[in-house]
């Protein structure tokens, strides 16, 4: 694997790594330049902001027909010339992204303007996009900071289609970001930034072809200029071993503050995706419990079971006579589980379920589900036993609800 390839794997989902031979340099303090915490100098930043905008609208439709068209020109739904909560937190974003500098803020904006313009952005939302861009994209619920969450797998594209055409991939990333972007409800005080999970898993190491770095380039780029802070934590999942030691030498190169947005994880590291993103906003092929399509949609319960161990879960309680679902999963190798019901009146436990001694549940098996009649009260509980194993955990995840 080459430094190169690995700046690849990071870009192809938009991250901004800046380019060799630059080093890290001293950033504004940018802590007071959010609006639940706004500075009296960046209040004063922002007015000034604010008091160009006629000015910039009026630039950007003299340099786009396309935006001299457009009865309103938008940054992600929000009219700029309309005060308020909204285009405050638009605005502060610009002046974050430019160390705030709001003559720096003020151009950008302008391009922003044009670039949406002339590229229809805000129709990408609802566009069609071909087959193969499809089917490797969730956006689907909030990391446990209520970012909303935004999750792509790329083991599974076919590269040359997927990277092969510049703008059509450009446009493809873009759709995602206006999706996700409008989960956003730009209220004071509410999550600003998205949470990206990008999936690595199958992807090959020959990541390095000329059309996918002329793709990837010009995300970035686009992404850059055009999505100022709207990442607040980027996951890498199953990320190639080889590039780990790679990632800490081009961590001198990336600033403190967009360092501490990466989060990179291997194979085995479900414990702290899950400390970010619940597992059941976490798709079943990465580990989790979302399933397409749905299954249970209540909370889960981790538990690490340690090796020649047995953990208990309690999965549902019924206080009269139920139905009782349930769903539990291994995310790593393999368990034995059983599901009893237990009644409130201490009498015997009986079996819902078991796996065999021959057949263990596997991570590859996905989620193993069911249903239960109690016709008096008690508990559904999961037991996982991990008695093959001698030195490793496992980790797994159970949940259970009582049909009204």
């Amino acid at each position: 694997p080459t430094p190169q390839l690995f700046v690849n794997l990071l870009r192809a989902g938009g991250c901004c790594v800046p380019a060799r031979g630059a080093s890290r340099h001293a950033m504004a303090d940018l802590s007071r330049c959010f609006l639940q915490n706004l500075g009296d100098a960046e209040r004063a930043k922002l007015a000034d902001l604010r008091s160009r905008l006629p000015k910039l609208i009026a630039r950007a439709r003299d340099s786009s027909e396309d935006a001299k068209a457009q009865e309103k020109l938008t940054i992600w739904g929000v009219d700029l010339e309309q005060e308020g909560e909204a285009s405050d937190i638009v605005l502060l974003k610009y002046i974050r992204a430019e160390e705030l500098d709001v003559d720096k803020a003020a151009e950008r904006i302008v391009q922003t303007l044009v670039f949406r313009a002339d590229c229809q952005i805000d129709a990408l939302k609802d566009a069609e996009l071909p087959e193969y861009f499809q089917g490797h994209d969730v956006i689907s619920g909030c990391d446990v900071e209520g970012r909303p969450v935004m999750i792509s797998r790329f083991g599974k594209m076919d590269l040359e289609k997927v990277f092969g055409d510049v703008e059509a991939f450009v446009r493809y990333r873009a759709k995602l970001m206006e999706q996700a972007m409008a989960k956003l409800s730009f209220k004071n005080g509410d999550p600003e930034e998205l949470t990206q999970v990008h999936d690595y898993s199958g992807v090959p190491l020959i990541f390095q072809t000329a059309q996918v770095k002329g793709s990837v380039a010009a995300v970035t780029k686009v992404f850059s200029e055009h999505y100022p802070e709207t990442k607040g934590k980027t996951i890498f999942v199953n990320f190639p071993t080889a590039f780990a030691k790679l990632f800490k030498a081009f961590s001198i190169f990336i600033p403190e503050r967009t360092l501490k947005k990466f989060l990179i994880l291997g194979e085995n590291d479900h414990d702290q995706l899950f400390a970010n993103i619940k597992p059941e906003v976490v798709p079943a092929g990465l580990g989790g419990m979302l399933q397409d399509p749905p299954g249970l949609d209540g909370p889960c319960q981790v538990v690490l079971v340690r090796a020649r161990c047995t953990e208990e879960l309690s999965l549902a309680e019924a206080a009269v006579s139920s139905t009782l679902d349930w769903e539990l999963r291994v995310c790593y190798a393999d368990i034995s589980y059983e599901v009893v019901f237990v009644p409130a009146d201490g009498s015997a436990e009986e079996l819902v379920r078991k796996s065999e001694p021959s057949l263990l549940l596997q991570a590859t098996d996905g989620l193993a589900a069911g249903q239960y009649v109690a016709k008096v009260p008690g508990t559904l509980k999961c037991r996982f036993r991990n008695d093959g194993a001698w030195f490793k955990s496992r980790l797994c995840i159970g949940r259970g609800s009582v049909r009204a």
